[in-house]
C-alpha cells in the first residue's frame, strides 16, 4: 500500500487531470506567462485576474518586451489591478532576468529566489509548474487543505510547508500535484462551506473524521480597518479634459490622482477648488483603509504647475488606481 503523502499525492494529481479549469497560463505553461499570473493572482480574485492578463501579455509579449518598457507604461496597464509594488517588482525582476539570465526564466528554485520579486512560494510555483521540478508550495488554499487533511490546530503556515515538501517529493507530477492543490482549495475546499462530499481527499481527511472542519485553519487576528472620508474633485477644461497629479509616497506611488480635499491617504496637500456639485459617493478599500470618497463637480481659478490636463480618451495609457476608474464612472452616469 501507498505511503500517506504518495496516497494524497496521487489523489491529488488524478483529481487535477479530471477537473482542472481551462486558463490562459497553462495552455503551454511558459514559464514567463506562469509567472505573471502567479504575481497577478496574489491578494486578487481570479475573475478579475482573468480580464487583466491577456491584455498585459499582449502589450508586453515576452520577458524582454517588459524588461524594456518604462515603469509608467507598465503601471498603465496594471491599472486597476491594485497592490502595484508587484508590477514593479515584476518590471525589476524581468530586468534581472534579461541582464543575468539571457532572458530565461530559470529552473531551479535556488536561482528564481535571487529574483526581486520572487520569494519562497512563487519560487516554487513556476520551478513546479512551467519547469516541472520537484518544488513545494503554500498558498492560502493550500495551506487550508493541509491544515484540515492533516488537523493542524496552530497557525499552519510553518507545518504547510513540512507537508508541502513530503507531498512534493511523494509526487508522480509536480506540476499536477501544486495546481491540483491550489485548484482544490479554489472549488473544493473552501473557507467556508468546503465541499467534503466531492473532495478525493476525505478519506485522508483528519479534520473531515474528527468533524473538526470548520475548525481550521485556525486564522491569525486582522489587523484593524480604518474609515477614511475622502472629498475628491473632478475639474474639467474647455476640452473635456480631467485635472490630474503624479502622486509620491508608499501607497499608489507615480500614479496619477484626481485632485482631493483633506486627506490621510494621499500624501499631497489638498487642492483648495470651489465645489459646484455632488455628483456622488462611492466605497474603495486599500489596504487597512476603507475610504469613502465623495466626488464633485469643481472648477479651480489657477491651475498648479504639477497639475496636468489628461484626456479621458487616454486613460489606458496613463497609470492610476482603480478608484480613479470608479469616479469616472460616477461622473459618466
Amino acid at each position: 500500500m501507498p505511503s500517506a503523502p504518495r496516497r494524497i499525492a496521487r489523489r491529488v494529481e488524478s483529481w487535477f487531470r479530471e477537473n482542472r479549469r481551462a486558463l490562459p497560463w497553462r495552455e503551454a505553461y511558459n514559464p514567463y506567462h506562469v509567472w505573471l499570473s502567479e504575481v497577478m493572482l496574489q491578494q486578487t480574485r481570479m475573475e478579475v485576474v482573468l480580464g487583466y492578463y491577456s491584455r498585459f501579455l499582449n502589450r508586453f509579449p515576452t520577458v524582454r518586451d517588459l524588461a524594456a518598457a518604462s515603469e509608467h507604461d507598465v503601471l498603465a496597464a496594471w491599472s486597476g489591478l491594485g497592490y502595484y509594488r508587484r508590477a514593479r517588482m515584476l518590471r525589476d525582476g524581468a530586468i534581472a532576468v534579461v541582464e543575468r539570465f539571457g532572458g530565461e526564466v530559470p529552473e531551479s528554485v535556488e536561482e528564481l529566489l535571487t529574483i526581486p520579486g520572487i520569494g519562497r512560494y512563487t519560487a516554487g510555483a513556476i520551478a513546479s509548474i512551467a519547469h516541472q521540478r520537484k518544488a513545494p508550495i503554500v498558498d492560502g488554499n493550500v495551506a487550508r487543505i493541509l491544515a484540515r487533511v492533516f488537523l493542524i490546530r496552530e497557525p499552519p503556515l510553518a507545518a504547510a510547508w513540512r507537508h508541502a515538501e513530503e507531498l512534493v517529493a511523494a509526487c508522480t507530477d509536480p506540476r499536477e500535484l501544486n495546481q491540483g492543490l491550489m485548484e482544490l482549495g479554489a472549488l473544493v475546499c473552501k473557507p467556508t462551506n468546503p465541499r467534503c462530499d466531492v473532495c478525493p481527499l476525505q478519506k485522508d481527511c483528519v479534520a473531515f473524521a474528527a468533524n473538526a472542519v470548520d475548525e481550521v485553519p485556525v486564522r491569525e487576528a486582522k489587523k484593524k480597518t480604518r474609515a477614511l472620508r475622502i472629498p475628491l474633485y473632478l475639474i474639467r477644461d474647455a476640452k473635456g479634459r480631467i485635472l490630474m497629479r503624479r502622486e509620491s509616497g508608499k501607497l499608489m506611488n507615480a500614479m496619477f490622482h484626481l485632485p482631493h480635499g483633506n486627506s490621510e491617504l494621499l500624501e499631497t496637500p489638498p487642492l483648495e477648488a470651489d465645489t459646484r456639485q455632488l455628483l456622488g459617493t462611492f466605497r474603495h478599500t486599500v489596504t487597512t483603509r476603507r475610504i469613502e470618497f465623495s466626488l464633485y463637480d469643481a472648477v479651480i481659478a489657477r491651475v498648479p504647475r504639477d497639475y496636468t490636463w489628461i484626456d479621458p480618451a487616454s486613460m489606458h495609457d496613463v497609470p492610476h488606481p482603480s478608484y480613479v476608474r470608479k469616479a469616472l464612472k460616477l461622473a459618466a452616469r
